[in-house]
């Protein structure tokens, strides 16, 4: 972006491009925990903004525990994990970085304790409507097979969500934006689609067909047998990802 970028974008527009610019330093361990951000001084010749737009982007990035000002030391980076991981904004700037293969382990981690207890529950609170939406998004990623991997990961983001949803718990309803995160981080670092997808496919049809049936023990068990595949694989593509060199 050029400086006449800066100056026609309106003052949100610019928070956000500078708040993302700084939170991504951060995130790809450009500025590491315990490390501090360029003074304001430095940051605004570089960026061509002012101190006030950076000093609100400093306090978005504190309110996700990204950075602490300290006085007479400046803004310091905090340790991952006093990180609010599962914002929103973080999840999406994480995105635009190359896949961090130890975040995207403890997503799969968190997916194998949470779905298989939302795979229960669904199959014994989910309404004829949830069972619709589930089914629609097997039949599309069926559909979509390995022809259309774009398709795939948004039909297979949206099968989970609906079991999620169909949990009529809350909490794990808030949880969608995470799955989607961990789908599409996954499969950004295997750069392909898994070899296993025939099997993990019939896996979702089971698993669809369990919640149907009101099987809560069947459903449970298959979703980790599901979750279970996808950590084989991404524990696969760790080590591929190490040998090529990646951090």
């Amino acid at each position: 972006m050029d400086t006449d970028d800066f100056i026609a974008a309106s003052p949100p527009r610019l928070r956000e491009h500078v708040t993302s610019t700084l939170a991504k330093m951060i995130l790809s361990g450009e500025v590491g925990p315990g490390s501090r951000l360029p003074t304001e001084a430095e940051l605004g010749e570089q960026m061509e903004v002012s101190r006030t737009t950076l000093r609100e982007s400093v306090r978005m990035l504190a309110g996700k525990g990204l950075v602490e000002s300290r006085p007479r030391i400046g803004t310091v980076v905090l340790p991952s994990s006093q990180w609010n991981h599962l914002d929103g904004a973080l999840l999406a700037w994480r995105e635009e970085l190359p896949p961090d293969p130890e975040f995207i382990r403890a997503l799969t981690e968190a997916r194998e304790v949470i779905e298989p207890a939302a795979a229960g529950m669904a199959a014994e609170r989910a309404t004829g409507t949830d069972v619709g939406r589930i089914s629609m998004a097997y039949e599309r990623m069926y559909a979509s097979r390995r022809e259309d991997i774009g398709e795939t990961v948004a039909a297979d983001e949206a099968f989970h969500i609906a079991i999620l949803m169909a949990s009529k718990n809350a909490i794990f309803g808030n949880f969608g934006a995470v799955i989607g995160a961990a789908l599409r981080a996954s499969f950004r670092l295997t750069t392909r689609a898994s070899e296993d997808f025939p099997a993990a496919l019939d896996i979702h049809g089971e698993v669809l067909e369990a919640i149907r049936l009101r099987d809560a023990g069947r459903a449970r068990a298959l979703m980790h047998t599901l979750i279970s595949l996808a950590a084989r694989d991404l524990t696969q593509a760790m080590a591929e990802h190490a040998k090529r060199g990646g951090p």
